[in-house]
């Protein structure tokens, strides 16, 4: 499980968080999925009022150091080409937080109901179906390749052999899918763990890892 008050054991490898990168952007899957999972959460949690898309929870999914001008990097594109490898564009310029405030939501084609026209966000009864077709393209996404990119930064308290289904874990209980609300997961993701992929999930917590090297780009291109 993700780390509370406890001492970390365990962070996610970087072939891990690479294979992430690979898998979400070969995907087709709308930006504005990152901000439905966090207004979901915060929904649930009874906190939709005070939602930002400035907010620190948001923005810490999101935010990678290693390019000189744009702070944030995920691979949930919809539109291009899409190499199964990270790309340009995969770097965000800093007016994310903008592109997400309620007025801006509400204008999208596609996840226009997470806003209101009065201004503040909106969670409505039928947001399962809508995710998955208008920001799933109607193919569910996969929790591990979710959850191995958005816990990058987390540190994991595991005894035993670590393994993909901790990192399913993590993402459930970051983003509040108890087991209570299995229908409600397993109509968006998918758990499977890829049988060809080689290497660990996990490797034992340092301090001293760089973000950096997670974005899988030495040299980072403009979008």
């Amino acid at each position: 499980m993700a780390e509370g008050k406890t001492t970390a054991t365990h962070v996610l490898s970087k072939e891990a968080v690479r294979w992430a990168v690979d898998t979400l952007g070969a995907q087709k899957l709308h930006p504005t999925f990152v901000m439905y999972l966090y207004l979901r959460r915060e929904d649930r949690a009874g906190r939709l009022p005070e939602a930002s898309a400035s907010s620190e929870d948001v923005l810490s999914l999101i935010r990678m150091p290693g390019h000189p001008t744009k702070p944030y990097y995920f691979p949930l594109i919809d539109r291009g080409e899409r190499t199964g490898d990270p790309l340009p564009r995969f770097w965000r310029n800093d007016n994310i937080a903008g592109s997400w405030s309620p007025g801006s939501i509400y204008r999208l084609r596609r996840g226009g109901w997470l806003g209101v026209a009065t201004g503040g966000y909106a969670m409505p009864d039928d947001h399962v179906e809508r995710a998955i077709e208008d920001l799933l393209y109607g193919i569910p996404v996969s929790a591990l390749a979710l959850g191995a990119y958005f816990l990058r930064n987390d540190g994991f308290v595991l005894s035993g052999e670590p393994s993909a289904l901790d990192v399913v874990s993590g993402f459930r209980e970051k983003f509040d899918y108890p087991r209570s609300a299995d229908s409600e997961f397993s109509r968006l993701f998918t758990s499977e763990v890829p049988a060809d992929r080689e290497g660990s999930w996990f490797e034992l917590f340092s301090p001293n890892r760089s973000q950096a090297e997670l974005a899988g780009s030495e040299e980072p291109g403009d979008a």
